[in-house]
């Protein structure tokens, strides 16, 4: 079991990431005054607008739920390559069981978790016991899933049923459900890897797998587990996406695993484990979703939509490795 001194120094390692959330806080405020003051009357009215500051809290959620799980595996040092592809097939599976098997909307939900948290399972078997790399295992499961929902569902699974797709676009306080849900998520991930004894031993787990072995901590056990849970979470975005938009659709979740490593990295994880926290995660998801909606009120076409985000990973990962090494220097 580890000691109060290695907890403490778990706790202790999660204080780098507060000056690049704070940092970062910083640039989501400052950017839209800036750009408003530079562009008054093609940016200011567009974006200030009710409309789009919700839609950004809307589009921002299907993200923050993979982000969330993302972030609680970067912590304990490893990552899943697969959550996208993974979320579409939770969602094809629960429209198919809806549509096509007639299950009721209760029990449809529950299958589509549960075939996403057996993939979670399968990724961190893998991992964990077989010991095959965890970049190797997931973009090989990334082909199996998204497969796997080709097969079931095509194009997309449409026309779902009303008291389905009901939840997904329900506004309690004029926010859609989704945000709600991801809110509600992200409380219960922060109560747990700060305040847990369970989930802390993922920042101790990150920082030296070897000594959390020799100090008693099950490391294969929390490996299962955090690729097992990531299968839910990614589910549970998949299935709440389809009930948003009323179709199960098998290519909603492409490219998403690296959108929500983006946002966490930039939240203050990193890919050598060890830091980072669910507000880091949430204040990463918004500053993503932030950026795509100012390039699209700039009219910014999607090719350099892709190459500036696609910058933004490469400059977040590059700005992770200097720190780690000037740390170990």
């Amino acid at each position: 079991m580890t000691s109060t001194g290695e907890m403490s120094g778990a706790r202790q390692r999660t204080l780098p990431a507060v000056s690049r959330e704070l940092g970062l806080a910083i640039l989501i405020i400052l950017l839209p005054l800036v750009l408003s003051v530079m562009y008054p009357v093609s940016f200011k009215p567009l974006f200030w607008s009710a409309g789009n500051l919700s839609a950004i809290l809307r589009n921002l959620a299907f993200e923050g739920f993979l982000a969330v799980g993302m972030m609680l595996m970067l912590v304990g040092g490893v990552f899943d390559l697969s959550v996208g592809a993974m979320a579409s097939m939770a969602g094809v599976v629960t429209g198919w069981l809806m549509k096509n098997a007639g299950a009721p909307v209760p029990l449809a939900v529950l299958g589509g978790l549960a075939v996403a948290a057996l993939g979670g399972f399968l990724n961190g078997f893998m991992v964990a016991k077989v010991r095959v790399n965890a970049l190797i295992t997931t973009l090989g499961t990334m082909g199996i899933f998204k497969g796997v929902a080709l097969l079931i569902g095509g194009p997309g699974i449409t026309f779902l049923p009303a008291s389905f797709t009901r939840f997904g676009q329900a506004e309690p306080l004029g926010v859609q459900t989704p945000v709600w849900l991801l809110l509600a998520l992200a409380l219960v991930a922060h109560y747990c890897l700060a305040h847990t004894r369970f989930f802390r031993q993922y920042y101790y787990l990150g920082s030296n797998p070897k000594a959390a072995h020799l100090s008693g901590i099950n490391v294969e056990r929390l490996q299962v587990f955090s690729f097992t849970l990531m299968g839910l979470i990614a589910g549970l975005a998949g299935i709440i996406y389809a009930s948003r938009i009323a179709t199960a659709s098998s290519t909603v979740g492409d490219g998403k695993e690296l959108g929500a490593i983006t946002a966490v990295i930039l939240g203050g994880a990193s890919l050598s484990g060890g830091k980072g926290t669910i507000v880091g995660a949430l204040i990463g998801v918004y500053f993503m979703a932030l950026m795509q909606n100012v390039l699209i009120l700039l009219r910014v076409s999607s090719e350099w939509q892709s190459i500036l985000l696609g910058a933004v990973l490469v400059t977040a990962v590059a700005v992770d490795s200097m720190m780690n090494r000037n740390k170990k220097s």
